[in-house]
């Protein structure tokens, strides 16, 4: 599996965006930025609006998947 680069250029995807692409609440999204077990990404602010980078939450959903395999076997 290759490692993502969270350095390089990334789209950034609006705090609707990363809701549905978890499938949670802004409550959740809330929850998982304030555990620092969880290492989810934090949010960059623009014009008071919440945005995530595409990469670094690649890279949170490659990690997830990898501690689960490990977890697993």
């Amino acid at each position: 599996m290759s490692e993502v680069d969270v350095r390089a250029p990334s789209r950034l995807l609006p705090n609707a965006k990363v809701r549905d692409r978890y499938g949670v609440s802004e409550k959740t999204l809330r929850r998982w930025e304030k555990d620092p077990n969880l290492n989810f990404p934090k949010a960059v602010w623009i014009n008071r609006r919440k945005y995530q980078y595409e990469t670094e939450l690649d890279a949170f959903d490659a990690a997830r998947a990898a501690k689960r395999d490990t977890e697993a076997a």
